[in-house]
Protein backbone atom coordinates (compact mmCIF):
# COMPACT_ATOMS: atom_id res chain seq x y z
CA UNK A 1 0.00 0.00 0.00
CA UNK A 2 2.88 2.64 0.97
CA UNK A 3 4.55 1.71 -2.45
CA UNK A 4 1.02 2.37 -3.89
CA UNK A 5 0.74 6.05 -2.33
CA UNK A 6 4.30 6.38 -3.19
CA UNK A 7 3.69 6.23 -7.10
CA UNK A 8 3.87 9.19 -9.13
CA UNK A 9 1.19 8.69 -11.19
CA UNK A 10 -1.13 8.94 -7.29
CA UNK A 11 0.57 12.05 -6.11
CA UNK A 12 -0.38 13.57 -9.87
CA UNK A 13 -3.84 12.68 -9.59
CA UNK A 14 -4.30 13.64 -6.38
CA UNK A 15 -2.49 17.43 -7.31
CA UNK A 16 -5.07 17.63 -9.52
CA UNK A 17 -7.66 17.62 -7.51
CA UNK A 18 -6.29 19.38 -4.87
CA UNK A 19 -5.29 22.48 -7.85
CA UNK A 20 -8.93 22.00 -9.00
CA UNK A 21 -10.96 22.46 -5.44
CA UNK A 22 -10.09 26.54 -5.77
CA UNK A 23 -11.51 26.46 -9.59
CA UNK A 24 -14.72 24.77 -8.47
CA UNK A 25 -15.13 27.46 -6.30
CA UNK A 26 -14.36 30.25 -8.22
CA UNK A 27 -16.31 28.85 -11.16
CA UNK A 28 -19.43 28.23 -8.82
CA UNK A 29 -19.43 31.63 -7.77
CA UNK A 30 -18.76 32.98 -11.00
CA UNK A 31 -21.60 31.00 -12.99
CA UNK A 32 -24.05 30.68 -9.43
CA UNK A 33 -24.32 27.41 -10.35
CA UNK A 34 -25.70 25.17 -7.48
CA UNK A 35 -23.41 23.71 -4.39
CA UNK A 36 -21.38 20.50 -5.74
CA UNK A 37 -22.08 21.29 -9.76
CA UNK A 38 -18.25 22.95 -10.53
CA UNK A 39 -16.64 20.37 -8.42
CA UNK A 40 -18.68 17.51 -10.34
CA UNK A 41 -17.67 19.01 -13.68
CA UNK A 42 -13.89 19.19 -12.82
CA UNK A 43 -13.52 16.32 -11.13
CA UNK A 44 -15.60 14.03 -13.17
CA UNK A 45 -12.59 13.21 -16.00
CA UNK A 46 -9.12 12.85 -13.27
CA UNK A 47 -11.70 10.21 -10.98
CA UNK A 48 -12.39 8.35 -14.14
CA UNK A 49 -9.03 8.53 -15.37
CA UNK A 50 -7.53 7.66 -11.73
CA UNK A 51 -9.84 4.19 -11.44
CA UNK A 52 -8.98 3.25 -15.29
CA UNK A 53 -5.19 3.45 -14.74
CA UNK A 54 -3.85 3.08 -10.97
CA UNK A 55 -4.90 0.59 -8.54
CA UNK A 56 -7.79 0.17 -6.77
CA UNK A 57 -6.50 1.50 -3.54
CA UNK A 58 -5.32 4.37 -5.21
CA UNK A 59 -8.98 5.59 -6.91
CA UNK A 60 -10.60 5.03 -4.12
CA UNK A 61 -8.56 7.45 -2.50
CA UNK A 62 -8.41 9.98 -5.19
CA UNK A 63 -12.51 9.69 -5.61
CA UNK A 64 -12.44 10.18 -1.34
CA UNK A 65 -10.48 13.53 -2.37
CA UNK A 66 -13.00 14.47 -4.93
CA UNK A 67 -15.50 13.59 -2.58
CA UNK A 68 -14.71 15.77 0.29
CA UNK A 69 -13.68 18.44 -2.82
CA UNK A 70 -17.98 18.73 -2.87
CA UNK A 71 -18.02 19.18 0.54
CA UNK A 72 -15.04 22.30 0.89
CA UNK A 73 -16.96 24.27 -1.65
CA UNK A 74 -19.56 24.77 0.79
CA UNK A 75 -16.60 26.12 3.46
CA UNK A 76 -15.23 28.99 0.47
CA UNK A 77 -18.38 29.71 -1.52
CA UNK A 78 -18.92 33.72 -0.87
CA UNK A 79 -22.13 33.45 -2.33
CA UNK A 80 -23.45 30.28 -0.41
CA UNK A 81 -26.17 32.76 1.30
CA UNK A 82 -27.42 33.72 -1.98
CA UNK A 83 -27.32 30.70 -3.78
CA UNK A 84 -30.72 29.19 -4.57
CA UNK A 85 -30.02 25.76 -3.18
CA UNK A 86 -29.32 23.21 -0.39
CA UNK A 87 -26.56 20.75 0.51
CA UNK A 88 -28.63 17.73 -1.09
CA UNK A 89 -27.08 19.07 -4.07
CA UNK A 90 -23.53 18.54 -2.89
CA UNK A 91 -24.06 14.85 -1.64
CA UNK A 92 -25.75 13.90 -5.21
CA UNK A 93 -22.35 15.01 -6.36
CA UNK A 94 -20.49 13.61 -4.07
CA UNK A 95 -22.66 9.95 -4.89
CA UNK A 96 -22.07 10.03 -8.36
CA UNK A 97 -18.54 10.64 -8.41
CA UNK A 98 -18.49 7.47 -5.65
CA UNK A 99 -21.51 5.94 -8.35
CA UNK A 100 -18.66 6.36 -11.43
CA UNK A 101 -15.78 4.56 -9.42
CA UNK A 102 -17.78 1.83 -8.50
CA UNK A 103 -19.38 1.29 -12.10
CA UNK A 104 -15.87 0.90 -12.90
CA UNK A 105 -14.31 -0.98 -10.32
CA UNK A 106 -17.33 -3.43 -10.80
CA UNK A 107 -16.06 -3.39 -14.75
CA UNK A 108 -12.38 -4.14 -13.88
CA UNK A 109 -13.46 -6.81 -10.91
CA UNK A 110 -15.07 -8.45 -13.73
CA UNK A 111 -12.01 -8.29 -16.27
CA UNK A 112 -9.83 -9.82 -13.14
CA UNK A 113 -12.11 -12.28 -12.99
CA UNK A 114 -12.18 -13.26 -16.80
CA UNK A 115 -8.07 -13.49 -16.17
CA UNK A 116 -8.16 -15.30 -12.69
CA UNK A 117 -10.26 -18.00 -15.24
CA UNK A 118 -8.07 -18.24 -17.88
CA UNK A 119 -5.33 -18.38 -15.56
CA UNK A 120 -7.02 -21.16 -13.98
CA UNK A 121 -7.67 -23.26 -17.40
CA UNK A 122 -4.61 -22.68 -17.80
CA UNK A 123 -3.11 -24.17 -14.45
CA UNK A 124 -5.66 -27.09 -14.80
CA UNK A 125 -4.05 -27.82 -18.30
CA UNK A 126 -0.49 -27.63 -17.20
CA UNK A 127 -1.70 -30.00 -13.91
CA UNK A 128 -3.26 -32.37 -16.84
CA UNK A 129 -0.20 -32.10 -18.99
CA UNK A 130 2.16 -33.33 -16.16
CA UNK A 131 0.20 -36.13 -14.67
CA UNK A 132 -0.04 -37.54 -18.04
CA UNK A 133 3.58 -37.63 -17.91
CA UNK A 134 3.78 -39.55 -14.49
CA UNK A 135 0.80 -42.38 -15.90
CA UNK A 136 3.38 -45.30 -15.68
CA UNK A 137 4.08 -47.00 -19.00
CA UNK A 138 5.11 -50.70 -17.66
CA UNK A 139 4.68 -52.02 -14.30
CA UNK A 140 3.39 -55.55 -15.33
CA UNK A 141 2.91 -56.72 -11.80
CA UNK A 142 -0.22 -54.93 -11.20
CA UNK A 143 -1.94 -56.08 -14.39
CA UNK A 144 -4.17 -59.20 -13.57
CA UNK A 145 -3.52 -62.12 -16.19
CA UNK A 146 -7.51 -62.20 -17.28
CA UNK A 147 -6.44 -58.75 -18.72
CA UNK A 148 -4.22 -60.48 -20.97
CA UNK A 149 -7.20 -61.86 -22.59
CA UNK A 150 -9.11 -58.99 -23.31
CA UNK A 151 -8.91 -56.72 -26.29
CA UNK A 152 -6.92 -53.99 -26.65
CA UNK A 153 -9.59 -51.65 -27.68
CA UNK A 154 -7.22 -48.55 -27.01
CA UNK A 155 -3.88 -49.67 -28.35
CA UNK A 156 -3.98 -47.63 -31.09
CA UNK A 157 -5.12 -44.30 -29.26
CA UNK A 158 -2.26 -44.79 -26.38
CA UNK A 159 0.36 -45.45 -29.59
CA UNK A 160 -0.95 -42.08 -30.82
CA UNK A 161 -0.66 -40.31 -27.66
CA UNK A 162 3.38 -41.45 -27.15
CA UNK A 163 4.07 -39.16 -30.09
CA UNK A 164 2.77 -36.23 -28.92
CA UNK A 165 5.56 -33.71 -27.43
CA UNK A 166 3.86 -32.59 -24.28
CA UNK A 167 6.52 -30.24 -23.21
CA UNK A 168 6.22 -28.78 -26.24
CA UNK A 169 2.85 -28.59 -26.10
CA UNK A 170 2.91 -26.90 -23.59
CA UNK A 171 5.18 -24.45 -24.60
CA UNK A 172 3.12 -23.72 -27.45
CA UNK A 173 0.27 -22.60 -25.15
CA UNK A 174 1.76 -20.72 -22.74
CA UNK A 175 3.83 -18.53 -25.95
CA UNK A 176 -0.15 -18.35 -27.64
CA UNK A 177 -1.83 -17.10 -24.06
CA UNK A 178 1.26 -14.51 -24.07
CA UNK A 179 0.39 -13.49 -27.42
CA UNK A 180 -3.31 -13.16 -26.78
CA UNK A 181 -2.91 -11.11 -23.44
CA UNK A 182 -0.82 -9.04 -25.04
CA UNK A 183 -2.86 -8.02 -28.01
CA UNK A 184 -5.77 -5.40 -26.46
CA UNK A 185 -7.13 -4.46 -29.79
CA UNK A 186 -9.23 -6.75 -32.08
CA UNK A 187 -7.38 -5.01 -34.99
CA UNK A 188 -4.44 -6.69 -33.23
CA UNK A 189 -5.99 -9.44 -31.90
CA UNK A 190 -8.09 -11.62 -34.65
CA UNK A 191 -4.67 -11.66 -36.90
CA UNK A 192 -2.80 -13.68 -33.73
CA UNK A 193 -5.46 -15.85 -33.13
CA UNK A 194 -5.13 -16.48 -36.75
CA UNK A 195 -1.15 -16.93 -37.07
CA UNK A 196 -0.99 -18.87 -33.83
CA UNK A 197 -4.16 -21.39 -34.86
CA UNK A 198 -2.56 -22.22 -38.18
CA UNK A 199 0.97 -22.99 -36.98
CA UNK A 200 -0.55 -25.32 -33.74
CA UNK A 201 -3.16 -27.13 -35.70
CA UNK A 202 -1.31 -26.99 -39.03
CA UNK A 203 -4.54 -26.03 -40.41
CA UNK A 204 -4.53 -24.36 -43.72
CA UNK A 205 -7.32 -22.04 -43.72
CA UNK A 206 -8.26 -20.09 -40.41
CA UNK A 207 -11.01 -17.40 -40.13
CA UNK A 208 -12.50 -16.23 -37.05
CA UNK A 209 -15.82 -14.13 -37.41
CA UNK A 210 -17.58 -12.28 -34.35
CA UNK A 211 -21.27 -13.03 -33.14
CA UNK A 212 -23.64 -9.93 -33.03
CA UNK A 213 -26.51 -11.01 -30.06
CA UNK A 214 -28.41 -7.89 -30.70
CA UNK A 215 -28.52 -8.57 -34.52
CA UNK A 216 -27.87 -12.24 -34.39
CA UNK A 217 -25.58 -11.87 -37.05
CA UNK A 218 -21.81 -13.17 -37.73
CA UNK A 219 -19.39 -10.94 -38.81
CA UNK A 220 -15.36 -11.18 -40.12
CA UNK A 221 -13.64 -8.24 -38.51
CA UNK A 222 -10.80 -8.76 -41.27
CA UNK A 223 -11.11 -7.90 -44.56
CA UNK A 224 -10.72 -10.56 -47.35
CA UNK A 225 -7.36 -11.60 -48.57
CA UNK A 226 -6.27 -13.70 -50.92
CA UNK A 227 -4.17 -15.49 -49.00
CA UNK A 228 -7.15 -16.29 -46.06
CA UNK A 229 -9.42 -17.31 -48.95
CA UNK A 230 -12.21 -19.50 -47.65
CA UNK A 231 -15.09 -20.13 -49.71
CA UNK A 232 -17.16 -21.04 -46.89
CA UNK A 233 -19.49 -18.69 -45.06
CA UNK A 234 -20.93 -19.29 -41.93
CA UNK A 235 -24.94 -18.69 -41.57
CA UNK A 236 -26.41 -18.30 -38.26
CA UNK A 237 -29.39 -19.17 -39.27
CA UNK A 238 -29.15 -23.00 -41.02
CA UNK A 239 -26.45 -25.42 -41.40
CA UNK A 240 -23.65 -26.13 -39.13
CA UNK A 241 -23.00 -22.89 -37.48
CA UNK A 242 -26.03 -22.70 -36.60
CA UNK A 243 -25.98 -26.13 -34.48
CA UNK A 244 -22.42 -24.92 -33.40
CA UNK A 245 -24.37 -21.20 -32.23
CA UNK A 246 -26.80 -22.94 -30.24
CA UNK A 247 -25.50 -26.31 -29.20
CA UNK A 248 -22.06 -24.61 -28.14
CA UNK A 249 -20.34 -27.58 -29.40
CA UNK A 250 -17.39 -28.09 -31.60
CA UNK A 251 -18.32 -30.05 -34.76
CA UNK A 252 -15.61 -31.80 -36.81
CA UNK A 253 -16.30 -33.32 -40.44
CA UNK A 254 -15.25 -36.64 -39.47
CA UNK A 255 -18.02 -36.78 -36.29
CA UNK A 256 -20.51 -35.18 -38.04
CA UNK A 257 -20.31 -38.02 -41.00
CA UNK A 258 -20.92 -40.76 -38.19
CA UNK A 259 -23.39 -39.02 -35.92
CA UNK A 260 -26.70 -39.27 -37.34
CA UNK A 261 -27.80 -36.13 -35.72
CA UNK A 262 -25.92 -34.03 -37.80
CA UNK A 263 -26.12 -36.50 -41.08
CA UNK A 264 -29.21 -34.20 -41.67
CA UNK A 265 -27.34 -30.74 -41.40
CA UNK A 266 -24.33 -31.94 -43.34
CA UNK A 267 -26.24 -32.37 -46.43
CA UNK A 268 -28.12 -28.72 -46.12
CA UNK A 269 -24.65 -27.58 -45.70
CA UNK A 270 -22.02 -29.37 -48.08
CA UNK A 271 -19.25 -26.76 -47.95
CA UNK A 272 -18.79 -27.37 -44.19
CA UNK A 273 -15.17 -27.44 -43.34
CA UNK A 274 -12.66 -29.65 -41.29
CA UNK A 275 -13.82 -28.45 -37.79
CA UNK A 276 -16.51 -25.19 -36.60
CA UNK A 277 -15.90 -24.37 -32.75
CA UNK A 278 -17.67 -21.68 -30.63
CA UNK A 279 -15.83 -19.08 -28.38
CA UNK A 280 -17.64 -18.89 -25.73
CA UNK A 281 -16.99 -17.21 -21.87
CA UNK A 282 -19.62 -18.56 -19.52
CA UNK A 283 -22.61 -19.23 -21.49
CA UNK A 284 -21.93 -16.02 -23.61
CA UNK A 285 -21.00 -16.96 -27.08
CA UNK A 286 -17.66 -14.28 -28.78
CA UNK A 287 -17.87 -16.50 -32.12
CA UNK A 288 -17.01 -18.72 -34.22
CA UNK A 289 -13.46 -20.49 -34.71
CA UNK A 290 -13.67 -22.25 -38.57
CA UNK A 291 -10.95 -24.05 -39.38
CA UNK A 292 -9.80 -26.42 -42.72
CA UNK A 293 -7.68 -28.49 -43.86
CA UNK A 294 -6.60 -29.79 -41.23
CA UNK A 295 -5.28 -33.73 -39.90
CA UNK A 296 -8.90 -34.74 -38.36
CA UNK A 297 -7.30 -38.09 -38.29
CA UNK A 298 -4.46 -36.88 -35.13
CA UNK A 299 -6.07 -37.76 -31.60
CA UNK A 300 -5.85 -35.03 -30.38
CA UNK A 301 -6.44 -32.79 -32.52
CA UNK A 302 -10.35 -32.13 -31.07
CA UNK A 303 -9.04 -31.83 -27.35
CA UNK A 304 -6.50 -28.95 -29.16
CA UNK A 305 -9.29 -27.43 -30.51
CA UNK A 306 -11.19 -27.19 -27.42
CA UNK A 307 -8.12 -25.97 -25.45
CA UNK A 308 -7.45 -22.93 -28.25
CA UNK A 309 -10.72 -21.96 -28.96
CA UNK A 310 -11.20 -21.55 -25.10
CA UNK A 311 -7.93 -19.27 -25.09
CA UNK A 312 -9.27 -17.21 -27.78
CA UNK A 313 -12.45 -16.54 -26.23
CA UNK A 314 -11.38 -15.13 -23.27
CA UNK A 315 -8.39 -12.84 -25.12
CA UNK A 316 -11.35 -11.67 -27.23
CA UNK A 317 -13.86 -10.83 -24.84
CA UNK A 318 -10.49 -9.29 -22.42
CA UNK A 319 -10.54 -7.23 -25.72
CA UNK A 320 -14.01 -6.08 -25.88
CA UNK A 321 -13.92 -5.36 -21.88
CA UNK A 322 -10.30 -3.09 -22.79
CA UNK A 323 -12.42 -1.49 -25.51
CA UNK A 324 -15.45 -0.80 -23.88
CA UNK A 325 -13.82 0.79 -20.68
CA UNK A 326 -11.89 3.45 -23.11
CA UNK A 327 -15.20 4.68 -24.35
CA UNK A 328 -15.85 5.40 -21.13
CA UNK A 329 -13.19 7.05 -20.27
CA UNK A 330 -13.64 8.83 -24.16
CA UNK A 331 -16.89 9.97 -24.62
CA UNK A 332 -19.23 12.50 -22.41
CA UNK A 333 -21.68 10.45 -19.96
CA UNK A 334 -24.55 12.54 -20.92
CA UNK A 335 -24.40 13.27 -24.90
CA UNK A 336 -22.17 9.85 -25.94
CA UNK A 337 -19.81 12.58 -27.47
CA UNK A 338 -16.37 12.76 -27.49
CA UNK A 339 -15.20 14.56 -24.21
CA UNK A 340 -13.14 17.88 -24.06
CA UNK A 341 -9.80 16.00 -23.25
CA UNK A 342 -10.44 13.51 -26.08
CA UNK A 343 -11.37 16.24 -28.69
CA UNK A 344 -8.09 18.33 -28.21
CA UNK A 345 -6.11 14.58 -28.44
CA UNK A 346 -7.96 13.97 -31.97
CA UNK A 347 -7.41 17.48 -32.56
CA UNK A 348 -3.96 17.81 -32.24
CA UNK A 349 -3.86 14.43 -34.57
CA UNK A 350 -5.84 16.24 -36.94
CA UNK A 351 -3.53 19.62 -37.30
CA UNK A 352 -0.10 17.37 -37.51
CA UNK A 353 -1.59 15.66 -40.30
CA UNK A 354 -3.10 18.42 -42.12
CA UNK A 355 0.27 20.17 -41.77
CA UNK A 356 2.15 17.21 -43.33
CA UNK A 357 -0.68 16.78 -45.94
CA UNK A 358 -1.86 20.22 -46.78
CA UNK A 359 -5.50 19.12 -46.13
CA UNK A 360 -8.43 21.66 -45.11
CA UNK A 361 -9.93 21.65 -41.26
CA UNK A 362 -12.52 23.73 -40.71
CA UNK A 363 -13.94 24.10 -37.06
CA UNK A 364 -17.50 25.13 -36.07
CA UNK A 365 -18.40 25.90 -32.07
CA UNK A 366 -21.45 27.00 -30.43
CA UNK A 367 -23.61 27.86 -27.88
CA UNK A 368 -26.94 27.03 -26.69
CA UNK A 369 -28.77 30.59 -26.29
CA UNK A 370 -30.11 31.42 -22.98
CA UNK A 371 -29.44 27.66 -21.62
CA UNK A 372 -29.69 28.45 -18.29
CA UNK A 373 -33.15 29.80 -18.42
CA UNK A 374 -34.22 26.17 -19.05
CA UNK A 375 -32.09 24.96 -16.26
CA UNK A 376 -34.35 27.75 -13.85
CA UNK A 377 -38.05 27.01 -15.85
CA UNK A 378 -38.07 23.34 -16.21
CA UNK A 379 -35.61 21.92 -14.08
CA UNK A 380 -32.64 20.20 -14.44
CA UNK A 381 -33.56 17.20 -16.17
CA UNK A 382 -34.82 19.88 -19.17
CA UNK A 383 -31.52 20.75 -19.51
CA UNK A 384 -30.25 17.56 -19.75
CA UNK A 385 -32.71 16.92 -22.11
CA UNK A 386 -31.96 19.29 -24.50
CA UNK A 387 -28.14 19.08 -24.47
CA UNK A 388 -28.76 15.25 -25.61
CA UNK A 389 -31.04 16.54 -28.24
CA UNK A 390 -28.91 19.10 -29.29
CA UNK A 391 -26.31 16.55 -29.89
CA UNK A 392 -28.33 13.94 -31.52
CA UNK A 393 -29.20 16.83 -34.50
CA UNK A 394 -24.91 17.68 -34.19
CA UNK A 395 -24.35 13.81 -35.08
CA UNK A 396 -27.45 13.57 -37.50
CA UNK A 397 -26.06 17.26 -39.41
CA UNK A 398 -22.48 17.05 -39.39
CA UNK A 399 -20.47 14.71 -41.78
CA UNK A 400 -19.79 10.91 -40.94
CA UNK A 401 -16.06 12.09 -40.55
CA UNK A 402 -16.31 14.61 -38.69
CA UNK A 403 -14.92 14.83 -35.21
CA UNK A 404 -17.62 15.57 -32.67
CA UNK A 405 -17.36 16.80 -28.80
CA UNK A 406 -19.28 18.60 -26.05
CA UNK A 407 -16.79 21.14 -25.29
CA UNK A 408 -18.19 21.76 -22.05
CA UNK A 409 -21.37 22.63 -20.21
CA UNK A 410 -23.54 23.99 -23.04
CA UNK A 411 -20.52 24.42 -25.85
CA UNK A 412 -20.49 22.30 -28.45
CA UNK A 413 -17.64 21.53 -31.06
CA UNK A 414 -16.81 20.01 -34.39
CA UNK A 415 -14.21 19.23 -36.62
CA UNK A 416 -14.82 19.17 -40.70
CA UNK A 417 -11.83 17.40 -42.12
CA UNK A 418 -11.71 18.09 -45.87
CA UNK A 419 -13.48 21.03 -45.41
CA UNK A 420 -13.25 25.08 -46.31
CA UNK A 421 -14.89 27.85 -44.72
CA UNK A 422 -17.62 28.39 -47.37
CA UNK A 423 -18.50 24.56 -46.69
CA UNK A 424 -18.19 25.35 -43.19
CA UNK A 425 -20.36 28.07 -42.88
CA UNK A 426 -22.95 26.11 -44.78
CA UNK A 427 -23.00 23.42 -42.27
CA UNK A 428 -23.07 25.46 -39.26
CA UNK A 429 -26.03 27.37 -41.14
CA UNK A 430 -27.54 24.14 -41.40
CA UNK A 431 -27.21 23.22 -37.80
CA UNK A 432 -28.45 26.47 -36.62
CA UNK A 433 -31.65 26.30 -38.52
CA UNK A 434 -32.44 22.41 -37.84
CA UNK A 435 -32.00 23.76 -33.99
CA UNK A 436 -34.52 27.12 -34.96
CA UNK A 437 -37.49 24.97 -36.89
CA UNK A 438 -37.40 21.78 -34.55
CA UNK A 439 -38.37 22.12 -31.28
CA UNK A 440 -37.74 20.33 -28.68
CA UNK A 441 -40.74 18.27 -26.83
CA UNK A 442 -40.02 18.12 -22.83
CA UNK A 443 -43.11 16.09 -21.19
CA UNK A 444 -45.43 17.90 -23.31
CA UNK A 445 -43.34 21.15 -23.86
CA UNK A 446 -42.30 22.73 -26.35
CA UNK A 447 -39.06 24.12 -25.92
CA UNK A 448 -37.81 26.36 -28.20
CA UNK A 449 -33.84 25.92 -29.05
CA UNK A 450 -31.69 28.15 -31.06
CA UNK A 451 -27.58 28.12 -30.95
CA UNK A 452 -24.92 30.54 -31.74
CA UNK A 453 -21.74 29.44 -34.14
CA UNK A 454 -18.36 30.37 -34.89
CA UNK A 455 -16.54 28.99 -37.69
CA UNK A 456 -12.95 29.66 -38.55
CA UNK A 457 -10.36 27.22 -41.15
CA UNK A 458 -7.56 26.25 -39.88
CA UNK A 459 -3.96 28.87 -41.27
CA UNK A 460 -6.64 31.42 -42.10
CA UNK A 461 -5.60 32.82 -39.83
CA UNK A 462 -4.98 29.88 -36.94
CA UNK A 463 -1.31 28.50 -37.16
CA UNK A 464 -2.08 26.46 -34.19
CA UNK A 465 -4.58 24.45 -32.21
CA UNK A 466 -4.68 26.78 -29.54
CA UNK A 467 -5.38 29.62 -31.77
CA UNK A 468 -7.41 27.45 -34.30
CA UNK A 469 -10.02 27.38 -31.09
CA UNK A 470 -9.32 30.31 -29.44
CA UNK A 471 -10.33 31.92 -33.05
CA UNK A 472 -13.69 30.04 -33.27
CA UNK A 473 -14.27 30.65 -30.14
CA UNK A 474 -14.12 34.77 -30.28
CA UNK A 475 -16.08 34.25 -33.39
CA UNK A 476 -18.88 33.04 -31.69
CA UNK A 477 -19.20 35.16 -29.01
CA UNK A 478 -19.06 37.56 -31.51
CA UNK A 479 -22.53 35.83 -32.89
CA UNK A 480 -23.59 35.96 -29.33
CA UNK A 481 -23.21 40.02 -28.95
CA UNK A 482 -24.91 40.53 -32.57
CA UNK A 483 -28.09 38.87 -30.73
CA UNK A 484 -27.53 35.35 -31.00
CA UNK A 485 -29.28 32.48 -33.04
CA UNK A 486 -26.69 33.47 -36.04
CA UNK A 487 -23.56 31.82 -37.78
CA UNK A 488 -20.16 34.56 -37.35
CA UNK A 489 -16.84 33.47 -38.67
CA UNK A 490 -14.44 35.28 -41.56
CA UNK A 491 -13.35 34.45 -44.83
CA UNK A 492 -9.71 33.29 -45.27
CA UNK A 493 -6.97 35.98 -45.99
CA UNK A 494 -10.38 38.26 -46.18
CA UNK A 495 -9.45 42.13 -43.96
CA UNK A 496 -13.19 42.67 -43.26
CA UNK A 497 -15.08 42.68 -40.64
CA UNK A 498 -16.39 39.03 -39.23
CA UNK A 499 -19.63 38.60 -41.34
CA UNK A 500 -23.17 36.59 -40.26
Amino acid sequence: MRNYYAAIQFWSYALLVVCLCPLAVLLGTYMDWPLGAAPLLLLTLPTILAAVSSPRICYWTITALAVCACFAEILFRTDISEVNTTYLFSILSAAVLVGMTLLIDLYIGKLRGTISQFDAQNDELVRRLYESQKEPTSGFDNISSDSETEPDETSDTDSAEKDVNYPLLLLTLQDIGRRISTNQSNESLIPTVISTAKASLQCEHCQVYLWDSKVRALKNPLPARSRDKLDYRPDPNQGVAAWVIENRQIVMRNDADQDYRLKRILEEDPHMPDAIAPLTVGSELIGLLIIDKVDLDSPTIGRLIYILSNIYALGIKNSQLFKRIEEMASRDGLTGLFNHATFQEKLQQLTKTADAQSTTLSIIMSDIDHFKSFNDTFGHQAGDFVLKEVARIWKTVMPENAIVARYGGEEFIGVLIDHEYSQAMQIAEDLRETLENCPILFEGQQLQVTASFGVTEYKHPASNTNEFVRIADEYLYKAKENGRNRVVGMAPNSTRKPSS
